[in-house]
C-alpha cells in the first residue's frame, strides 16, 4: 500500500508567501487579496482605481558563474597633500635624519625612528611634520617656516590629536615624540615651545625610572634599549641646555650663596691643594680659549645648522666635549669648590654659552641666524648680571658679543649698560656697541625684536683706527652682507683669499669722536682702542681674565671727562 504524506507546512507557507509576492503593487499597499489578473488585476479596475502593475520576477535557480568579477575598492585616488607628504617623508629619511649627529646617535634618527613610524601612527605624522620644515628652511635658512602650510598643519594636527588620544602609550613613543616636537619647534625658532617639550620628556623620564625593572620584565629588549638611548639623549640635552641645566644641576649655582668655610666638610681627596684647583680652572680656560679661536676664524659655505640636533664640522664635538669635562670636574669636585671657583666655573659655562651660538652662525655669515638663539642669548646677559658686581671685567667679551650680534632691542641695551660697569674697557666697547646699535637701527620704526632688524641693516665689525686725516675721530670700520671685504679693502671677517663666490662688499665706516670713547684730549694712538675690539672679536676672554692686572695700557690722554 502506498502511504500519500501531506506536504510539510513549512512548504504550504512559501508556496503561499511566493504567490502574495506575485500581487498587483495597488492590492499590496491595500493590504487586500490580488486575482493576479492579466495585464491589470480585476479586483482594481472592478474597485474604479487604477493598478500600478506587478513587480518584476525574480529569476528562480542560481544563476550562472560570471566569467569575469571585478572587484570596486573605496579607495580615492591620492590627492596633492598625500604625495607631499610621501615627498617629506622620503626628505627626512634622505637628508634630515643623516644629519641628525648632535646628542642622538646615527642608529636612533636612522634606524629607531624609522622602525617606529612602521609601528605608530603619531611618530609618522611628526617625522612628516618635522621634514616639511626642515626641506622649507633648507631653502630658505633664514626665514621661519609660513604658519600656512596645509602639509604641516595637517600631520601636526594629527599628530597631536593621536597622542591626546592615547589611553596607555608607550613611554618610548612618547619621548620620542618629544624630540620630535622639539625639532619642529625649531625649524619655527619657537625655543620657548622647545624648552617646555624637553620639559615634558624629563617629567615622563622620571615616571618611567621607578618601574623602570618591572618594565624590563615586560617589556621587549629592543624597547628597552630604545629608551636607554632616549634617556641619554634628555640628559645631554640638560646639560648642554641653559634653561635647563641649573634646575637639573642646582649646585651649579650654589655660589651665590656658597662661603668659603664650605670648604671644611670631609675631604674626598686629602691630598688636593687648593692651588691645584685653580690650576684645572685655569686649564680648563686656556682649553676654551683656543676653541674660542677657532670658532671666530672659521668660514664655512652652506647653511647654518637649524636645530641642536645637527653639528658644525670640527667645532659642536669638540665644544661639547670640554662642556662634559667641566661638569665631570665640578660634580667630582664640588665639596672643596669655594664660591669663587663656583664663580669662574660659572662664567666659564657662560663663556661656553657664547661660543656654541658663535660656532652654529658666525662661519655662515647670515647674521640673522644669531635670532634662533634668543633664550641662550638672554641667559647669557641674565648670568653677567648676576656676576657683574664680582667679575666685571672677565663679562666683557661676553657682554660685546650679546650687545653686537643679537638685535632684540631690550637685551642688547642692557648689555651695553652692564658694559658701562665694567670699567674704563667696558666703557670704551659700550660706546662702539651703541654705534653698532644706531647703525643697525636706523630708519626703523621702533624695533622690538631681532627679526625687525633686516639683513641689510645688520653689520659685522672689522675694526678700528684712529683717523689720521686730523679730525680728531676714530673710524669704525665694519661690512654688510654678505660680510667680505673687498681685496685690499682690511682683515677681519673680510679675508679676501676667500672670495672664491665673488661676494665681496666694501668696507664702509662710522666716524666715533674720542669724547664719546671718553678720551679728555685726543690720544696720540689708537692702538688701546684697536686692541680692544680686536680681542673682543676674536672673543680672547683670557686677555680680560686678570682683573688686577689690565690687559691692555690706556694710551696718552685717557681718562673719564
Amino acid at each position: 500500500m502506498v502511504e500519500v504524506l501531506d506536504p510539510p507546512q513549512s512548504a504550504t507557507r512559501v508556496g503561499s508567501r511566493r504567490r502574495r509576492g506575485r500581487a498587483c503593487i495597488t492590492c499590496k499597499v491595500r493590504r487586500v487579496r490580488c486575482d493576479y489578473g492579466q495585464p491589470s488585476c480585476n479586483r482594481c479596475l472592478s474597485t474604479g482605481r487604477k493598478c500600478d502593475g506587478y513587480p518584476a520576477p525574480k529569476a528562480e535557480g542560481r544563476d550562472p558563474p560570471p566569467v569575469a568579477v571585478m572587484l570596486v575598492i573605496d579607495s580615492p585616488m591620492p590627492t596633492q597633500c598625500d604625495r607631499e607628504a610621501v615627498t617629506a617623508f622620503r626628505f627626512f629619511v634622505q637628508v634630515c635624519a643623516p644629519g641628525m649627529l648632535n646628542y642622538g646617535s646615527h642608529y636612533f634618527w636612522n634606524e629607531l625612528v624609522l622602525q617606529a613610524c612602521h609601528v605608530d601612527e603619531s611618530i609618522k605624522h611628526l617625522t612628516i611634520a618635522a621634514s616639511r620644515l626642515g626641506s622649507y628652511r633648507l631653502l630658505q635658512p633664514c626665514k621661519p617656516p609660513s604658519d600656512k602650510d596645509t602639509v604641516f598643519l595637517a600631520h601636526y594636527g594629527r599628530a597631536l590629536k593621536l597622542l591626546s588620544r592615547s589611553k596607555n602609550p608607550d613611554p618610548g613613543f612618547l619621548l620620542m615624540a618629544c624630540l620630535l616636537l622639539v625639532l619642529c619647534d625649531e625649524f619655527q625658532e619657537n625655543s620657548f615651545a622647545a624648552i617646555q617639550h624637553l620639559i615634558a620628556g624629563r617629567k615622563i623620564l622620571a615616571a618611567y625610572r621607578p618601574a623602570a625593572a618591572s618594565l624590563h620584565r615586560s617589556r621587549s629588549t629592543s624597547n628597552n634599549a630604545a629608551i636607554a638611548e632616549l634617556d641619554q639623549i634628555f640628559s645631554r640635552l640638560e646639560l648642554h641646555t641653559s634653561e635647563l641645566y641649573h634646575i637639573a644641576r642646582p649646585q651649579s649655582m650654589s655660589w651665590w650663596c656658597k662661603g668659603d668655610a664650605a670648604t671644611d666638610s670631609i675631604p674626598l681627596y686629602p691630598q688636593l691643594e687648593p692651588l691645584q684647583l685653580w690650576a684645572r680652572i685655569e686649564e680648563a680656560a686656556r682649553a676654551l680659549q683656543g676653541l674660542a679661536f677657532e670658532c671666530t676664524s672659521a668660514q664655512l659655505d652652506g647653511a647654518p645648522p637649524q636645530t641642536r640636533f645637527q653639528i658644525v664640522p670640527h667645532l659642536t664635538a669638540r665644544l661639547n666635549a670640554w662642556l662634559d669635562e667641566l661638569t665631570a670636574f665640578e660634580s667630582d669636585m664640588y665639596a672643596h669648590l669655594t664660591a669663587a671657583m663656583l664663580m669662574d666655573l660659572h662664567l666659564l659655562r657662560t663663556y661656553h654659552l657664547c661660543l656654541h651660538v658663535l660656532s652654529r652662525c658666525g662661519p655662515f655669515r647670515q647674521e640673522a641666524a644669531f635670532d634662533a638663539y634668543a633664550g641662550t642669548l638672554e641667559h647669557v646677559v641674565v648670568s653677567c648680571s648676576l656676576l657683574v658686581q664680582r667679575r666685571r671685567t672677565r663679562l666683557v667679551p661676553a657682554l660685546f658679543f650679546v650687545a653686537t650680534r643679537y638685535r632684540n632691542a631690550s637685551f642688547r641695551r642692557r648689555a651695553v649698560d652692564l658694559l658701562r660697569q665694567c670699567g674704563l674697557d667696558g666703557q670704551i666697547l659700550a660706546q662702539i656697541a651703541m654705534r653698532v646699535v644706531r647703525v643697525e637701527e636706523a630708519g626703523l620704526a621702533a624695533p622690538i625684536v631681532g627679526s625687525d632688524v633686516p639683513a641689510k641693516n645688520r653689520i659685522r665689525l672689522v675694526d678700528v683706527g684712529f683717523d689720521t686725516a686730523g679730525t680728531g675721530s676714530y673710524l669704525l670700520r665694519f661690512t654688510r652682507h654678505p660680510h667680505r671685504a673687498v681685496a685690499g679693502e682690511g682683515g677681519g671677517d673680510g679675508d679676501c683669499e676667500n672670495d672664491r663666490d665673488g661676494e665681496s662688499v666694501p668696507l664702509e665706516h662710522t666716524a666715533l669722536s674720542t669724547q664719546a670713547c671718553c678720551w679728555a684730549v685726543p690720544p696720540q694712538t689708537s692702538s688701546h682702542a684697536t686692541g680692544l675690539l680686536d680681542a673682543v672679536l676674536r672673543f680672547d676672554f683670557m686677555a680680560f681674565w686678570n682683573q688686577e692686572d689690565p690687559a691692555f695700557t690706556l694710551p696718552a690722554g685717557f681718562g673719564p671727562v
